[in-house]
C-alpha cells in the first residue's frame, strides 16, 4: 500500500534531489537507495575471496596511453570508437561534456588493495562513486547515482559519462554530478560567468561482506576548461535546472503541493519555494474487482532554497477519486518517498 503525506497526518522529512531530465535519472537514484539499504551477500569461499577480481584491464591503446585519466569528448563514444581526435579539453556550459574514465584495475580490485583485503570480501553490488572537483582551489566533492551491479564493478576498468546532454533518452552516469557541482560552486562565489579550469577525480567506495565501509582513492583525474555564458543558468534552461510542467501538470497541482509541503517541511536549513508539477501522465489504481478508480498518482518536484545551495525533491502526488470520474486535487497527498538531489539556486528564479 502506497503510504501517502496528507495535510492532516503528523510532520514528516520531504528531503533533497538532482535537477534536469530528473524522471530521467529516477532510475539511478531508486538503484542509489536500494543499493545503500541491500544486506550484503554471505561471503563467498576462502578460497574464491583470496584471489583478486578477474578484470578487464588495459582494454587498448587509448586506454594505456591514458590509464589513471578522465578523458573528456562533445559526443558520446563507444570504448571501440573513441579515439585521440575525439578528445577536447575546452566546454561551454550548455553544451554537450562527455567523458570517459580509464582506470588501471576494477573498483573491486581497486577498493581491495587499499584496504588490504581480498577482492572476494568486497560487496561488488555495492560499489558507489564519488565524483571530487577542484575549481579555483576549492574541493566540491559530489556523488554519482548507483550505476551497474557485481559484474561491472569486479570487472571493468573503463566506463562512459555524461556531464552534460541535451538528449534525456541516455540516461548513463553523471549529469547528478554536474548539477550537484553547480549548486554547491555558484553558492561558493565559483562558476559565475567566465573561463574556469576544473578538475575532475572519480573516487570508488562501498561496503564489505560484512556492511563495513570500504574507503577508496581516486583511481582517475582530468581537467577541462569550462566557459561560464552569463544568463546560462536559468529557469527556462531545462538542461542545467528542472524540467518544465508535464502534460498531467496542473497550477491547482503546484498550489496543492507547496500547501502540503510549507505544512510538512522538516529540512533543516532549507525552505520550499517553488513546485512544478513535473509528470506528463497519471498512473490510475483501480478497485480489483470493479475496476473502478480508487486514486491517480503523477510526479511533483519541489525546489527548496538553503543558505549555500538549493535542492530538489520528487515526490508522488496522490489524489482521491471522488467518483463520476473526478478526483479531489483540492485534498490530493504526497509520497513521503523522495528522489533528492541539487539544483543551482539561480534555477528558482
Amino acid at each position: 500500500m502506497r503510504k501517502t503525506l496528507f495535510a492532516a497526518l503528523p510532520l514528516l522529512a520531504l528531503a533533497a534531489m538532482s535537477g534536469g531530465e530528473l524522471v530521467a535519472q529516477s532510475a539511478l537514484q531508486d538503484r542509489s537507495e536500494a543499493v545503500r539499504n541491500a544486506k550484503p551477500r554471505p561471503a563467498p569461499p576462502a578460497s574464491a575471496q583470496n584471489a583478486p577480481a578477474s578484470d578487464q584491464g588495459v582494454t587498448g591503446a587509448i586506454h594505456a596511453a591514458h590509464q589513471g585519466q578522465i578523458v573528456f569528448t562533445r559526443s558520446d563514444f563507444s570504448l571501440g570508437s573513441i579515439t585521440e581526435s575525439a578528445l577536447a579539453k575546452d566546454f561551454v556550459l550548455g553544451q554537450p561534456i562527455f567523458f570517459r574514465v580509464f582506470m588501471e584495475r576494477s573498483a573491486v580490485n581497486h577498493l581491495a588493495r587499499r584496504n588490504s583485503i581480498a577482492a572476494g570480501t568486497v560487496y561488488a553490488d555495492g560499489v558507489l562513486y564519488k565524483a571530487r572537483f577542484t575549481v579555483s582551489g576549492q574541493v566540491i566533492e559530489t556523488s554519482f547515482g548507483a550505476w551497474g551491479g557485481n559484474t561491472e564493478h569486479r570487472t571493468w576498468t573503463t566506463w562512459r559519462g555524461q556531464l552534460l546532454n541535451p538528449d534525456p533518452r541516455l540516461t548513463i552516469p553523471g549529469s547528478e554530478v554536474l548539477r550537484e557541482l553547480l549548486a554547491r560552486g555558484t553558492g561558493a562565489g565559483l562558476l559565475g560567468p567566465g573561463n574556469w579550469p576544473v578538475t575532475m577525480e572519480v573516487v570508488p567506495f562501498g561496503p564489505d561482506n560484512s556492511g563495513k565501509m570500504l574507503a577508496g582513492d581516486p583511481v582517475a583525474r582530468g581537467s577541462f576548461n569550462l566557459t561560464v555564458p552569463a544568463g546560462a543558468i536559468r529557469p527556462s534552461n531545462p538542461l542545467l535546472c528542472v524540467p518544465g510542467r508535464g502534460a498531467a501538470g496542473s497550477a491547482a497541482i503546484e498550489a496543492r503541493t507547496m500547501s502540503v509541503s510549507r505544512q510538512l517541511w522538516h529540512e533543516n536549513g532549507t525552505v520550499p519555494e517553488k513546485a512544478i508539477a513535473i509528470g506528463d501522465d497519471w498512473e490510475v489504481t483501480r478497485n480489483q474487482i470493479t475496476g473502478i478508480p480508487i486514486e491517480r498518482t503523477t510526479k511533483v518536484l519541489v525546489l527548496a532554497r538553503g543558505p549555500k545551495f538549493c535542492t530538489t525533491h520528487v515526490h508522488e502526488f496522490t489524489e482521491k477519486h471522488m467518483g463520476g470520474g473526478n478526483f479531489a486535487t483540492a485534498s490530493g497527498g504526497m509520497s513521503n518517498r523522495v528522489q533528492r538531489g541539487y539544483v543551482p539556486c539561480a534555477c528558482l528564479g
